[in-house]
């Protein structure tokens, strides 16, 4: 079974779905490359693009369990993530993401790559990871813009885990449904209705948007995930131990 399933639409979706939902499509390695070879078949047709998760969440973030012992790999999932964020962010089309269930720690990064965020008012955001020795610096660039730097700076320095209906309140989700249910298909209909658009205009637009909001700044984004990377240690490997050796 493919843990990424992803296909093109006749109206010029491509839709891009995490299906290792046994796992809560925690992001591993093999996560990664799925992801990342998803991604790579969006195409000058391509409309809009639909991220969405199979099973009760979006992305529960890290397979933590598989670092254990293991900081090189916690490393490289770091920098896999600023440039799975970066890629969606810069990707021609617009990018949806049906955020339902919970989207925690790098499942709560991705969404700020995205252009359009859908959740419901009973699933759960944020960046918990502080109590496992982890910096959460990966998404400033990308949850600045979303959020601006105050309320960025309150969730991330926090770790608060947030209902949907706050998150939507300081701007983390574009669109509030009831339920996640609702989310997926409110997200499936905002990605028909963006691919109705002109492609042209639109891609224009985001092409602005990301040259004046620093998203094409390699820098930007570079710096916060290798402090993050090499910020991890010896506090990292104990916090890490005691969480799966209870």
């Amino acid at each position: 079974m493919a843990i990424v399933n992803h296909q093109h639409t006749d109206s010029g979706i491509l839709q891009i779905t995490l299906n290792n939902h046994a796992m809560r499509n925690a992001l591993s390695i093999k996560m990664f490359d799925a992801l990342g070879e998803a991604i790579e078949q969006a195409n000058t047709q391509t409309k809009c693009v639909l991220l969405k998760g199979e099973g009760v969440v979006f992305c529960s973030g890290f397979d933590m369990k598989a670092c254990a012992g293991n900081l090189p790999l916690l490393e490289q999932y770091i920098l896999r993530l600023t440039t799975l964020i970066r890629t969606l962010r810069r990707l021609s089309a617009p990018v949806v993401v049906a955020a339902h269930g919970a989207a925690i720690a790098g499942g709560c990064a991705i969404l700020t790559g995205c252009d359009f965020v859908i959740g419901s008012q009973v699933a759960k955001y944020g960046y918990p990871v502080h109590r496992i020795g982890i910096s959460p610096a990966v998404t400033i660039p990308t949850l600045f813009q979303k959020l601006g730097e105050g309320r960025a700076r309150t969730l991330i320095l926090s770790g608060e885990i947030i209902d949907g209906s706050d998150a939507y309140a300081i701007g983390l989700l574009s669109h509030l449904v009831e339920t996640d249910k609702q989310a997926i298909v409110t997200a499936n209909e905002l990605a028909e209705a963006l691919a109705q658009k002109p492609p042209i205009a639109l891609q224009a637009t985001k092409r602005w948007l990301n040259e004046l909001d620093g998203s094409l700044d390699d820098e930007r984004f570079d710096k916060p995930a290798k402090q993050s990377a090499s910020a991890l240690g010896e506090e990292t490997e104990k916090m890490l131990n005691q969480l799966w050796n209870k």
